[in-house]
Formats: structure tokens, sequence, C-alpha cells
């Protein structure tokens, strides 16, 4: 963003001067003039008349630069972009955060691109804030800010090639902020807890506005994905992260009236193999298909409620006696 973009953004919310503003302004520069009136007392009154118009001119276009000085001054104009996309990405209480996503997975290790199924998810916004996701990948793992990619088995797991270039199985988890481990629904009829400790919740709005608070997200103007007008927002990696790829930015964009998750850029992906991690990185790029909040309905309440929405699941946390 160069200095005209910086311009425009200052003024593109600037707003004009009140009443009062004016008044006093116009008080002060009477005071003055009546001021340079007294001490030109003894002057020739013709003398005297000419420097009273020369003044009241100049009141006029004093009053007129204090108007455009105000109408352009950074200190009356509207909250900055981040403050605004603060504001419209900050859920209003008891709505159910709604989004379906789909995850590109890049690496120049091995000169692959992979597009994993779309996912989707259903956050409750009130506390304990349940949330069921519905995953397209079930062996991605969201740890701090960066992803880490579980081996499906033992059979594959020393092949990091064929991880990291093939897609994941689908999986369904759910649980809440206070629920430890994440919750999983095996198929058929099954609800149980899950093999990975997953982060939760699934949430890169609150990501983002955590970003935005934190001092660490900055506007980079507008740009366009796929012939769309989005607005780039850059976000520093966080300091203690120990993976090599949280040293380089992650990148938000925006829709410019909305401020609604269009994209997510991250190149804090990594292959887990056995028990620790292996210099594997790969750069995942997250598409939002649908992005909104829901009405507080028992429906869309239960959208987000592993539990609910497998009422006969037999398992842990389930009514139904448990096998055997």
């Amino acid at each position: 963003m160069d200095e005209l973009d910086l311009f425009r953004d200052l003024r593109g919310g600037s707003v004009a001067p009140s009443d009062d503003v004016r008044r006093r302004a116009a008080a002060r520069l009477l005071a003055a003039i009546q001021r340079e009136r007294a001490s030109s007392a003894g002057s020739a009154p013709r003398f005297a008349r000419r420097r009273y118009g020369v003044l009241a001119f100049a009141a006029a276009l004093v009053v007129a630069g204090a108007t455009t000085l105000f109408l352009s001054a950074p200190w009356a104009s509207s909250p900055g972009f981040l403050e605004r996309a603060q504001a419209a990405l900050t859920p209003s209480a008891g709505t159910i955060l709604h989004y379906k996503w789909q995850e590109t997975r890049s690496s120049t290790q091995f000169s692959c691109t992979v597009t994993e199924r779309p996912s989707e998810i259903w956050i409750d916004q009130t506390h304990p804030r349940n949330y069921r996701a519905l995953l397209g990948n079930g062996r991605a793992v969201t740890v701090d800010q960066f992803v880490l990619l579980f081996g499906d088995g033992p059979s594959t797991s020393d092949d990091p090639r064929k991880q990291i270039c093939s897609r994941g199985r689908p999986a369904e988890i759910g649980g809440d902020l206070t629920e430890r481990p994440t919750l999983m629904f095996f198929p058929p009829d099954w609800l149980s807890y899950a093999p990975l400790p997953y982060r939760t919740p699934y949430d890169p709005a609150g990501d983002l506005r955590a970003a935005i608070s934190a001092g660490r997200a900055h506007h980079d103007g507008q740009t366009t994905l796929a012939g769309r007008t989005v607005e780039r927002i850059r976000i520093d990696p966080l300091s203690r992260c120990p993976v090599p790829g949280c040293r380089e930015p992650r990148y938000a964009y925006v829709d410019p009236e909305t401020y609604d998750l269009v994209q997510t850029v991250s190149p804090y992906g990594m292959y887990v193999r056995g028990a620790g991690l292996r210099n594997w990185q790969f750069k995942i790029v997250a598409r939002y298909l649908t992005f909104e909040y829901l009405p507080r309905t028992a429906a869309n309440v239960a959208l987000a409620d592993i539990v609910a929405q497998h009422p006969n699941a037999g398992g842990p946390f389930s009514k139904k006696p448990a096998r055997g």
C-alpha cells in the first residue's frame, strides 16, 4: 500500500466539523480581530478599515482551512480498517457461527498440490461453546496457529510424500471449550474420544480478532482473488512458535464490505511421523465457501452438538448401553 492508498484510507470515513467546533473557531477569530482593532485605534480610519477588511478575509480563509483540516485529519475520521473488521467479526451473543471451507495443501519439497474435501463447522457462541465439525481431512490438527499432518497408520507412516500428497480420511469431531479430549463419531454408531488432540474451537474469525487486539495484524490494502476484490491482512507470527514455518507471516483476505473471511494462507504446515516433527513443510490455503452467524434456534443449537446429532450412538457420552 503506497502513500496515496493510505491517504484514501484515512479520508474514507472522515466526518464534517460539528456546529460547536465552528462556533468556537469563529469566536476565537473574532476575539483576535477585536484585539487588532483596539491596537490600531490611533491609526487613520481609512487604514483601519483596510486592516479590518484584510483580517476579515483572513478569518474566512482560516475557517475554511480549519474545515478542510477537520475533514481530512485522521483523529476526526471513523475507526480504521482493522478496528472496523474486528467489530464486524465480533459475533452477537447467542448466535451460532457456521462456515464451510476447503483447504489446498502444496509442498515444494515433493512438488505436489492436494485439495482436500470441503469441511464444515458449527460453533455455539454461548458458554460452554459447543461445536461440531465435519472435517474433509481427519489427519490435520491445528496447534498454536500451525497445522500438523499425522500419518494414517503404520503401513504408510514412513512415506511422507504419500501422506502430504494424498487426501486424508473424513472425520466428524465435536465437544466444547471445557471438554478434553475431543469427541469423535465412529460410524456406524459409536461416540468416543478422538485419537488425535484436536485444537478447539476452529474459529478463524476469533483468531483474526485476537491478532488485531495483540497488534500482530496489519492492513496490506486491496487485491483480487479469482476476480474478486478483497482486503488483505498480514498477521505476524507468534514469537514462541518452535516450528520454522511459523517465522513467516500468515495472510487473511476479507470482503471489503462485510469483512467476512474469504481466504486464509498459512505456511505453517508440518508432517508428523512417529513421536516427533520432521522438516517436511507445506503451505495451506483455506477458501471459505460459506461464512455466517445463524440465529439461536433449537435446530441450530443442535447442529453444534455432536451428542445431539447421534442420539442412538453408543459410547462414553451416550445413554445407550456400552458394548460388551
